[in-house]
C-alpha cells in the first residue's frame, strides 16, 4: 500500500511543479506583452512630439526664407544699379551662389522626413548652422564685396 501513495505523491508534486511552471511563464509572457504595448505607446508619443517641433520648426524657417527672398530681391536691384559692368558680373555670381543654397535649404527642409529623435536633433543643428550662414552671407554681401574690391584697387 505503502508504493501506491508513494506514486500518487510524486505524481502530485511533478503536477504541481509543472503548472506552477506553466503559471511563471503564462506572467512572463504577459508582461513582455505589457511592456512591448508600453514600448510601442512611448514611441508614438515621441514620434508625435518630434512631429509637432518639425511642424513649428518649419513654419519659423519658411518665415526666414520668406525674409532671404526679399532680401535677394533687394540685392539684385542694388545689383541692377552698379554701374561697373565687370563689378556687377562679379556680384550677380556671388549672388547666384547664395541662391542656390537658398533652394537646396528649401528642397531640404521640404523634403526631411522624420525618423527619429536623432535624425531630427541632426538635421535641425546643421539646417540652423546653415539658414545662420546664408543670413549672414546676406547681410554683410555689399559690405564684403567692398571690401575686396577696394582691396584689390589698392594693391600695386
Amino acid at each position: 500500500m505503502k508504493y501506491p501513495i508513494a506514486v500518487v505523491t510524486i505524481l502530485t508534486l511533478i503536477a504541481a511543479f509543472v503548472f506552477s511552471g506553466c503559471d511563471r511563464q503564462s506572467d512572463k509572457v504577459e508582461r513582455a506583452e505589457t511592456s512591448v504595448i508600453e514600448a510601442n505607446r512611448d514611441l508614438e508619443i515621441a514620434k508625435a512630439e518630434v512631429e509637432a517641433e518639425y511642424r513649428i520648426y518649419k513654419s519659423e524657417n519658411e518665415n526666414r526664407l520668406m525674409r532671404y527672398d526679399r532680401n535677394i530681391e533687394e540685392i539684385k536691384q542694388r545689383i541692377n544699379n552698379e554701374s561697373d559692368s565687370e563689378h556687377r558680373a562679379r556680384l550677380q555670381a556671388r549672388l547666384d551662389e547664395h541662391e542656390a543654397k537658398h533652394r537646396e535649404l528649401r528642397r531640404d527642409m521640404d523634403n526631411f522626413e522624420i525618423s527619429g529623435r536623432e535624425n531630427w536633433d541632426d538635421f535641425k543643428n546643421s539646417f540652423s548652422s546653415r539658414m545662420d550662414d546664408l543670413g549672414d552671407s546676406l547681410n554683410n554681401f555689399f559690405s564684403f564685396s567692398r571690401n575686396r574690391n577696394t582691396a584689390s584697387t589698392n594693391q600695386p
